[in-house]
């Protein structure tokens, strides 16, 4: 898989949009992780109000235990301990639900700050480099295999646009035929130049 091109200014242009991606996407995770991480600050109240709900409903049933335990006492004087109790576990809740909601909100906002933009750039930057690699390597497997300048020469004159065509011969099909061997060499170049391999890697046109 040819993953690079072999002209020097593509493959650095190729390696700085690779690096670029990979620091694009750090960034917006770096960035997802520090709104998730400001997000969850607001969930610390509804932490607060949990354990103060739990320590304040365990202390009202412990003291509701302690009065009815009490001699010469009536058993009714434990029902406002109890009803506190109560009141603090329906605290508890309410900071449980406060804490869950946040945390809610803290994920569904780290996940959108990150997915978003990266997604948006891959949809567009994934295609190109693909379309690239495909190119490139069913070019240079098509060299491999032995092909000569002007087989891709060939290629270059059902791939490449008209006016780039026209800039080599006005009738590029008929210096094909006819075995030109500069125009040969030229369209064969064009072509690999367009899918970023040298021009070093042609064999000698076989036409005549």
């Amino acid at each position: 898989m040819k993953l690079y091109a072999d002209r020097p200014t593509r493959l650095a242009a190729q390696l700085f949009a690779d690096l670029m991606t990979v620091a694009w996407i750090v960034g917006w995770v770096l960035l997802g992780r520090f709104v998730h991480e400001m997000v969850s600050a607001l969930a610390v109240p509804g932490e607060k109000m949990d354990d103060a709900g739990t320590s304040l409903s365990a202390k009202m049933l412990e003291a509701a235990g302690k009065v009815d335990d009490l001699p010469l006492v009536n058993d009714g004087i434990a029902v406002p301990f109890e009803g506190a109790a109560k009141a603090a576990d329906q605290l508890r809740a309410a900071g449980e639900a406060q804490v869950e909601a946040v945390s809610s909100i803290a994920l569904g906002l780290a996940i959108a700050v990150v997915v978003v933009p990266v997604l948006m750039w891959l949809m567009v930057y994934v295609p190109l480099r693909w379309r690239f690699i495909r190119n490139a390597t069913s070019t240079q497997r098509f060299l491999e295999a032995g092909t000569a300048a002007d087989l891709v020469a060939l290629r270059a004159m059902s791939t490449q646009p008209l006016h780039k065509l026209v800039k080599i011969s006005d009738d590029p099909v008929r210096a094909w035929r006819e075995g030109d061997v500069d125009v040969v060499t030229k369209l064969a170049a064009l072509e690999l130049k367009s899918v970023g391999l040298s021009a070093k890697r042609l064999a000698r046109p076989s036409v005549k």
